[in-house]
């Protein structure tokens, strides 16, 4: 068990390594983009965005017509979620397997061999790689993905041809062949045994010890073929109880940490991170959060959101917001932000103009300063 232990936390390793090497790849690649865009611009027309497709980068003017497309992101940039949360499965079964135990009694009338109401021995049967066991009187008998209950049937069936009205009793004695993995921000990432008790994400984030850094509103469990992103924080702080699904045998749990679970501000606006919680954080909000736009230097009309879908991609998704008309307020507190997105704000061309006249002004005015300043010391 050490060894598969230290075999989980190896890959978890590698895991957490590649999670990180995405969000800065990620990064850089958007420093890369805007760095091309000298002096904190953008191109915020149709026109100066004509060549952007080149790049990779396509341009989504967010509107009244198309915020209904955009409001939600369609997938977390840094999970491999496809689908959120799971469907659900109804009832669950535990359906036994290779290396579980069976513990089966049985009361019959042996029909002639002793007397009526004698009671077999209890038997301990361990289901097999080939997914049987054997039985006295019957031989082999199939156990593999069958319930407690079917396999009983299957007994009293087969042991009705050597006695009369047999009575069987059938459980899973030791648990062995159900297992799900939890890895991630957790104490005590690993395999866990599922039994013929339901076992939740709750219950399985709880046994293994979420750690502080933990992000529990975007755990990711692949079962199936398919990926799947959860909001515990929405069960625990809700009661949505869709995102506390039953674990079912060979989940895989990934618990991420809170580290790329932030968004990123930069040009004209205060420069910086912001956290994203479990409730649904919009871009005005953020911008409200960074302090608003810089009123004097920003050019309204490119507000810009670089998102990235597709972590193979080498380009953008860019939405771009103009705030010069007041209705786009109401479209910036209706669009919702996701993981690792990039907010930003162009500056305004004068400004662009401004500093560059104040480079050349600015020395000419102080010479000038100090050559009065000279001059009235030198009357004194």
């Amino acid at each position: 068990m050490a060894g598969s232990m230290g075999g989980v936390r190896t890959r978890e390793r590698r895991v957490s390594g590649r999670w990180a090497l995405c969000a800065g790849v990620f990064m850089a690649l958007a420093m890369l983009c805007l760095s091309a865009c000298s002096n904190s611009r953008f191109p915020v027309t149709t026109p100066g965005q004509a060549d952007l497709p080149d790049r990779d980068i396509t341009v989504v003017r967010i509107t009244s017509e198309t915020i209904d497309a955009h409001r939600t992101p369609a997938r977390t940039p840094a999970t491999l979620a496809g689908r959120s949360p799971p469907p659900e499965v109804g009832r669950y079964t535990y359906r036994v397997g290779a290396g579980d135990t069976l513990k089966i009694t049985f009361f019959a009338d042996p029909a002639g061999i002793t007397e009526p109401g004698a009671v077999a021995p209890t038997t301990d049967a361990v289901i097999d790689e080939a997914g049987t066991f054997f039985y006295p009187f019957i031989g082999s008998m199939r156990a593999e993905g069958r319930t407690v209950g079917e396999i009983r049937t299957d007994l009293t069936t087969a042991l009705g041809d050597f006695f009369a009205t047999p009575q069987v009793e059938v459980t899973v004695q030791d648990y062995n062949a159900r297992r799900v993995t939890v890895a991630g921000a957790v104490e005590a990432p690993g395999r866990r045994t599922l039994t013929n008790v339901s076992t939740t994400l709750v219950d399985l984030v709880n046994e293994a010890g979420a750690q502080p850094q933990a992000d529990l509103s975007r755990i990711d469990i692949r079962r199936g073929g398919q990926a799947y992103t959860v909001n515990l924080r929405a069960f625990l702080e809700e009661g949505a109880a869709r995102h506390n699904p039953v674990m079912l045998p060979n989940d895989f749990v990934r618990v991420p940490v809170a580290a790329d679970n932030k968004i990123f501000t930069f040009g004209e606006i205060a420069t910086g991170e912001v956290e994203l919680s479990s409730a649904r954080k919009t871009l005005l909000e953020v911008l409200a959060e960074q302090g608003g736009i810089d009123r004097l230097r920003a050019d309204a009309r490119g507000i810009f959101v670089f998102r990235r879908d597709d972590p193979t991609r080498s380009g953008f998704d860019v939405y771009q917001f103009d705030l010069t008309n007041a209705a786009a307020l109401v479209l910036a507190a209706d669009f919702g932000m996701a993981p690792l997105d990039i907010v930003f704000v162009t500056n305004d061309p004068a400004t662009r103009w401004n500093d560059t006249l104040n480079k050349i002004v600015d020395p000419f005015d102080s010479l000038i300063d100090a050559r009065t300043t000279a001059r009235v010391l030198g009357d004194d």
